[in-house]
Parts: C-alpha cells; structure tokens; sequence
C-alpha cells in the first residue's frame, strides 16, 4: 500500500543539529544524499491515533504502564518470558497492538505492519519510489530563521514578576535567533506500507481508524505550533483527506465500524493483561474518565 502526502505547509523533520542551525533528516542512496521523513515518525504518528482512537470509544484512562504500551510500544523491564498464551490474549484483544507490536514489560509482540521511509517526489527518487519528476530536490528545501526571547526580560512584561526586584528592572531583552531546515508546501512525498502475512480485518480496522483520528489534525515532522507539517494525503484508492474533508470507500468504512463495535464491546476488562503483572480480569488497572 502507497500513501501519498501532499504538504499544505512547510515540513520540518530533524535528523542533526549543528550550533543554532537544525538541519533536516537524511539517508545515503545509490542516487546520492535524500531528505526523507522517517518511517518510525510517521509509525509513532499511527500508534499515537490508535491509542486515542480506543481510548476515546472505550471512554477510559489507563496506568502509566499500558499508557506506555499503548503510545509508545512499552518496553522490557522484567525477565523475558516465552509466555505463549499472553501474546495470544494480548493479539485476541487489542488488534492494534497486534498490528504495531509492542514491549510488554517481559515480553516482546512481533508486529504486521511495515512502515517504509517516506520519500519526496523528486529526480532523485524516481527509480526508487517509481514517481516521475523534473524537480531535484535541491529546489525543495531551504532554511527559516525564528527568534525566541526570554520574555522574562522584556520591559514591558516584567511588571508581571513576583519573584525579584532584579527581575523586574531588567534593560535589555535577551534573544536567540536559531534556523531550521525545511522542505516546501506543494512537495509530494511517498510512503511504503506492507502488512505481513495473518493480517485480520479488525487489525486493518485499527488501522483505518488510527489513519482517520490522525487526518482530523493532519501534521508531519515537527513544530506544528509554528504552522509546519499540515498535509493532504491519498491511501491507496480507500482514502483521501483533501483541505481537511477525509472521503473513504465502503470497504473501509466498514473495517472501522466493526472494529469500534470491537472495541466498545471489550470495554476496559482486559487492559491489566498489557502490564507485567499479566492478565486479571477484573479491569482493575484502569479508571473510567471523568
């Protein structure tokens, strides 16, 4: 499957940094040096979604542990176990997890999804990505400079300090300016995404529903407070998000009923199996919001 993000906005993915200057993220190809926005960003992006997606139909908080789980694919902090019937619950019961993957304290789940670099349509990448173009990507990036002040230090903004005299009668403002690498609004980028074999539909619908939560507030790469990152995209021929209105096919819609009716009818009984302590059903370990 091919996603397609078409930038609204100025994209900025950070891959080194260097004095005040950021610089953006690069790989080595056979066709030379190419700005790429990572396949574990755009990863974390979908896993974030997911996450907010069920908790949102199941109306619940959860533990710092399975918050971790859910968010950012957990960890190991135990002795690791070959615990067959636990990745089978754990797959049985959360098909996003299943899906991603994740690190459950003494156990590692093995994901289905394969997410591939996202490359920008440009003359260098066409043997790579098989998109035509006449635009290096040399003419797609640039730098932008921002200055940030310590407003602590601005005469008129001090009179609001409590803490010292000192403070208030500060004579100059301090600033910083710094620069940041970006590629512009209009490039197109492409992603590769695989699923592995055992796929089911209701990890597909965990999926479709991660991409729709994420397509209500579309952003790529960092610094979406200074207006970057805002995209389009095209998921195959299943979906499209255009100026923010998101058009699916019915065979989508329908992988993200049934996995909500999935979820909703699960409830929160079985978020302890995502701990260390393993699975209680007792629902014990999460509170219902407020």
């Amino acid at each position: 499957m091919k996603i397609k993000y078409k930038l609204l906005a100025p994209v900025s993915h950070i891959g080194e940094t260097a004095s005040t200057g950021s610089y953006f993220q690069t790989i080595l190809t056979a066709y030379g040096k190419i700005p790429v926005i990572t396949g574990n960003s755009i990863r974390g992006q979908i896993r974030d979604s997911m996450a907010i997606d069920l908790l949102q139909h199941i109306g619940c908080k959860v533990e710092k542990e399975t918050f971790h789980v859910l968010f950012s694919g957990g960890n190991i902090n135990a002795s690791m176990k070959d615990d067959v019937e636990k990745a089978k619950k754990v797959r049985e019961h959360f098909p996003g997890i299943s899906l991603l993957g994740a690190g459950l304290g003494d156990m590692i789940l093995a994901g289905k999804m394969v997410s591939g670099f996202a490359y920008p349509v440009c003359e260098e990448t066409e043997k790579i990505i098989g998109e035509s173009s006449s635009v290096s990507w040399h003419n797609l990036i640039d730098e932008i400079e921002f200055t940030r002040m310590d407003d602590s230090k601005s005469d008129k903004l001090a009179s609001y300090i409590t803490d010292t005299t000192e403070e208030k009668t500060a004579k100059a403002s301090t600033q910083m300016r710094f620069s940041v690498q970006y590629i512009a609004a209009g490039t197109e980028f492409v992603q590769d995404i695989r699923f592995l074999q055992g796929i089911t539909e209701l990890e597909l619908g965990a999926f479709y529903a991660s991409l729709a939560k994420w397509f209500e507030c579309p952003r790529l790469g960092g610094m979406a407070s200074k207006g970057f990152g805002l995209f389009d995209a095209e998921v195959g021929d299943d979906m499209r998000l255009i100026h923010g209105e998101l058009s699916t096919s019915e065979h989508v819609k329908n992988l993200i009923t049934r996995y909500h009716s999935f979820v909703e009818s699960e409830g929160a009984e079985w978020f302890s199996i995502l701990s260390t302590g393993g699975a209680k059903k007792n629902g014990k370990k999460t509170d219902k919001a407020d």
